[in-house]
């Protein structure tokens, strides 16, 4: 019985094969493994007293690394028992660009507050953080 091998081409075609198969592998699982996570960047805070210890808070987000959608999700510390989304919700923000997201609350002047904004990135949740301490007007 002769013995015989895989012809020249067939090996060819199979190592040809086997590159393209590792870099697909490295295309899709290491290199968005390399890539900076999106962030929600707070460029600025500024607000408006309304009146009976209201204040419209506009705070400017810039997303990075991703287009981001917010969907009106904000957590006020120290906790504040009035806090409206004055934005059109679901807000997109696509990536590199800024936009507004107004909030009205009764917030206390003097006191410092931190708000929390959620945000989605394709499959990751994004926090951008702001921070303000109203005074009266």
């Amino acid at each position: 019985m002769k013995k015989r091998g895989v012809s020249p081409v067939i090996a060819t075609v199979l190592l040809i094969a086997l590159v393209t198969a590792a870099a697909a592998i490295v295309f899709l699982v290491v290199i968005p493994m390399l890539q900076p996570p999106p962030e929600a960047i707070v460029k600025g805070v500024t607000y408006n007293d309304l009146g009976d210890g209201n204040f419209s808070v506009a705070i400017t987000v810039l997303a990075q690394g991703a287009d981001m959608v917010f969907n009106g999700t904000v957590e006020a510390s120290p906790t504040v028992t009035y806090l409206v989304i004055d934005t059109t919700t679901p807000l997109s923000i696509e990536n590199g660009v800024q936009k507004i997201i107004t909030i009205i609350g009764s917030f206390t002047v003097g006191e410092a507050y931190s708000l929390t904004l959620s945000f989605l990135a394709g499959n990751n949740d994004v926090v951008g953080i702001a921070s303000f301490s109203p005074v009266a007007a």
